[in-house]
């Protein structure tokens, strides 16, 4: 006795049922499954009315993606470099306390414009960021010799460092300018 279709897609991937259940909740509880009942032809109809749902919204990972957008990643990552730029160009506090100043007002002026989260996007990109502060700082001090032995022997523990306090700023900083976006979009009461 062979299975029947029905049975075959059920006894798939477990992950193909968390995947539904995710999508049940980002879209507001609108179930898109088919129930055990329904025959194949529901299956696949559940499956395309999945698809177009998922083509509508641009899905969750791509260019105007819910959990990772690249346009607003392209904006981070301009963002963050042009405040670490102007930051480190500073008089008197330049270098890494005026680049880290750069991407917390970078992260906080994406906040403050972009009406939807992107937490993932200015993190990745302040940290990319703070890794790259950092390890050009070291290569900028002294004899590049010495230097290039220093990032041989501490390499990876300051790329560590200099990308987590570049994650950290522009995630405060994003914090801080939805925080203020939002109290200047919402009506006062009383």
């Amino acid at each position: 006795m062979q299975p029947s279709k029905e049975e075959a897609a059920s006894d798939g991937d477990p992950m193909d049922d968390l995947d539904d259940l995710l999508d049940d909740d980002l879209a507001g509880g609108e179930s898109t499954a088919s129930s055990d009942d329904a025959g194949s032809d529901a299956t696949a109809g559940g499956s395309s009315e999945r698809a177009a749902g998922a083509s509508d919204d641009g899905g969750r990972v791509g260019t105007s993606g819910r959990w990772f957008s690249a346009k607003a990643f392209a904006l981070s990552l301009v963002a963050v470099a042009a405040g670490v730029f102007v930051g480190g160009a500073i008089p008197l506090i330049g270098g890494t306390i005026g680049s880290a100043g750069g991407v917390f007002l970078a992260a906080f002026l994406i906040g403050l414009v972009l009406s939807a989260r992107r937490y993932v996007e200015t993190g990745i990109a302040g940290g990319a960021a703070g890794a790259a502060v950092a390890v050009t700082n070291v290569l900028g001090v002294g004899f590049l010799p010495i230097g290039i032995d220093y990032l041989q022997q501490w390499g990876l523990p300051l790329l560590a460092v200099g990308g987590g306090v570049g994650l950290v700023v522009a995630l405060v900083g994003h914090y801080f300018g939805r925080d203020l976006r939002a109290g200047l979009t919402t009506d006062v009461g009383g």
